[in-house]
């Protein structure tokens, strides 16, 4: 089973991941630069800066302060695989818990007009409208930064893996985009000492920029199998030992779940995916994808790689090998965290 959600102070290390998680939820602006805004926070009142941790991972967030007259909230932040269960409300009671030890006499928030869904959140937790108008003024021009110059055509991906190219590239391809492996350029390996996605997805880009001198793309991706806490997770491609075959992982998975029934197999890949112009790019564009399902108690399907064959799609009442590579490029993690990608690079 997933550890319980822990809640705790925000630390200058967990800003990929938490500009990630923003980015996943839609909060990022182009007026905004989210790297400046955590400074700021850091700079002020940096206590009231929380995370939620679920094994090991930001999966939430809230920024919350007091002002001398009322409390305030943003940036309130919950992983979009983990709705529903009760995350943001955990993450507004830590708010309002600190704004509260600070003597504020009441806490106020602000919603774009057409955001009900949030609207609705917040009425749930006793919040009611004001009949109030809200104004602003910028007293300092973030920027969005100047228009980025445009990304060469040709990048490296920081893999060795043709199937993964393979999947990669048709997904850029109507872009405009053509990948290279890493291994054209260098035989070192990169050593992914990272505790998560991110971080490791981070190590892997830098160093293919490094060594090819092109924009790079990293994937950092894996398997969290609830019932093992979250395992393989990011050791997914040396579950069973380094350089370990995926036929070697995939055993060792099915002998960690044997005996469990169908209800305790359940499963989600995870994609990250990081791209920098250069080696020293200060602003990574960062996007992950989820996608759900459970493990079967025996392989099917020839089709993919790694898990494929253990993985089995609910709504598609197949494994991931199953799938005709077309529409796994269509519906998988990596696929959606793309899609996210994609949408955060110009036209």
């Amino acid at each position: 089973m997933p550890e319980a959600v822990q809640i705790r102070r925000f630390v200058p290390d967990d800003a990929g991941a938490v500009i990630a998680l923003w980015q996943a939820c839609g909060l990022t602006r182009p007026w905004n630069d989210p790297q400046r805004d955590i400074a700021r926070k850091l700079a002020q009142q940096a206590e009231g800066f929380l995370v939620a941790v679920q094994d090991a991972r930001i999966v939430g967030s809230v920024m919350a302060g007091y002002d001398g007259h009322r409390g305030w909230v943003n940036y309130l932040a919950a992983d979009p695989a983990l709705r529903h269960q009760g995350l943001g409300r955990q993450l507004m009671a830590a708010a309002e818990a600190y704004v509260a030890s600070l003597g504020a006499p009441k806490m106020n928030l602000q919603l774009r007009e057409d955001n009900t869904g949030a609207a609705l959140f917040y009425e749930r937790l006793g919040y009611r409208r004001d009949a109030v108008l809200s104004y602003g003024k910028r007293l300092v021009l973030d920027g969005a930064a100047p228009p980025p110059a445009p990304l060469a055509q040709t990048l490296v991906l920081a893999s060795r893996n043709q199937k993964k190219l393979a999947e990669l590239q048709a997904l850029l391809a109507p872009r405009g985009y053509a990948l290279r492996l890493v291994s054209e350029f260098s035989d070192e390996d990169v050593e992914e000492t990272g505790e998560s996605f991110i971080e490791n997805a981070l190590l892997k880009a830098r160093h293919a920029a490094r060594v090819s001198g092109l924009p790079a793309l990293a994937d950092d991706s894996g398997l969290e199998v609830a019932a093992l806490g979250g395992a393989p997770g990011v050791r997914s491609a040396r579950y069973a030992a380094e350089r370990a075959s995926d036929a070697a992982n995939n055993e060792k998975l099915l002998h960690a779940l044997a005996g469990l029934p169908e209800a305790q197999r359940s499963a989600r890949f995870v994609s990250v995916l990081v791209l920098l112009r250069h080696a020293q790019d200060p602003v990574p564009l960062i996007a992950q994808g989820f996608w759900p399902g459970r493990i079967l108690e025996a392989a099917q399907g020839a089709n993919g790689f790694g898990y494929d064959p253990l993985f089995y799609v609910p709504e598609l009442a197949r494994s991931a090998a199953e799938l005709p590579a077309e529409l796994k490029n269509r519906v998988s993690h990596r696929a959606r965290a793309m899609h996210s990608l994609l949408r955060q690079l110009p036209a």
